[in-house]
């Protein structure tokens, strides 16, 4: 079988040996498209090794394997496999676009389309996917280790959303800084799909130099199959390469009265109107307060940003 694989190969990290060692175990001859200095430099922001000296790495690698192989340079990111035969791409989730590319190339042409292997994408001990450019600012090593404290930001100045985001990534990453950003959203009591839009700027809003922004919004969903409102805290994560990830608290119900004390305002300001309480959001929250502190904001908050890293370190979510 005749499989192709390729790219800049700046550093033999962790991610990339894992691609080559796919290519390797699956087919019998291997061609490594290395991509030229005047093409890499296109789009990267730091200075590409010298073509020879990142082709030697991977020949004294990958000669090791005791196959078949060629190195030979591309100048985009298609090499020769819209114009040769191939059976198979192994590919990373973050170049899988070009392999689809190539196949719609090679359908065109009237040539076979290759089969794709997926490698999905291999992470950093933050979860965050190994790349050169973070080796070379220094924030991991080659394996993927984390060579500084890893630092998150959030779009909210509310100290239980703090807490929570920073027990969520504690119990993955060990020691953390958690930062709170000034944020002002444009809506006050966002309602359904507005909830996971708002979540999302404030996401963005945080992310800043930071490894990570969080985005937390609470919003209104109305079910018309029981007539009553749910409420639910959407999360939202970004990381330093702009990859996200969602998710969501569990939903209660609100008291009619004060679903029907809102007259266009908050839920604060309805708990105010309707039980005489300051600032809901600042403790417990709602949930706590009718739930007796069984279950309190705080912890639903946690459990849905642990939720949204959980996803994101799974091996099997991006393939």
């Amino acid at each position: 079988m005749k499989v192709a694989v390729g790219g800049t190969f700046q550093f033999l990290h962790r991610g990339h040996r894992k691609l080559l060692e796919s290519a390797f175990s699956i087919g019998d001859h291997i061609l490594i498209g290395l991509t030229s200095n005047e093409f890499a430099s296109r789009s990267r922001r730091y200075k590409v090794r010298p073509y020879d000296e990142r082709k030697m790495d991977i020949e004294n690698y990958v000669k090791n394997f005791g196959k078949s192989f060629e190195i030979r340079r591309i100048d985009d990111h298609y090499g020769p496999t819209i114009e040769e035969d191939f059976d198979l791409i192994v590919v990373s989730h973050e170049t899988y676009v070009y392999a689809m590319e190539i196949n719609a190339i090679r359908l065109k042409k009237g040539m076979k389309p290759l089969k794709i292997h997926n490698i999905g994408r291999v992470l950093a001990d933050d979860l965050i996917p190994i790349s050169s450019s973070r080796i070379m600012d220094g924030r991991i090593d080659g394996e993927g280790r984390r060579l500084s404290t890893v630092r998150v930001n959030a779009s909210t100045k509310n100290v239980q959303k703090l807490r929570a985001i920073e027990n969520a990534f504690k119990k993955l990453m060990g020691k953390v800084i958690v930062e709170g950003i000034e944020y002002h959203g444009r809506i006050k009591q966002p309602y359904g799909h507005q909830t996971l839009l708002c979540a999302i700027e404030r996401a963005k809003n945080a992310l800043g130099d930071a490894d990570y922004g969080v985005g937390v919004e609470a919003g209104l969903f109305y079910y018309p199959s029981i007539e009553k409102y749910m409420d639910f805290h959407y999360v939202v994560i970004i990381d330093s390469l702009g990859n996200m990830n969602y998710s969501s608290s569990v939903g209660f119900t609100y008291p009619e009265r004060v679903i029907s004390n809102l007259k266009g305002g908050t839920i604060s300001d309805s708990f105010k109107t309707t039980y005489g309480l300051d600032n809901i959001g600042q403790g417990d929250g709602a949930i706590g307060f009718l739930t007796n502190g069984k279950v309190t904001r705080s912890k639903i908050i946690e459990d849905a940003v642990l939720l949204a890293l959980l996803q994101k370190g799974s091996e099997y979510y991006y393939l």
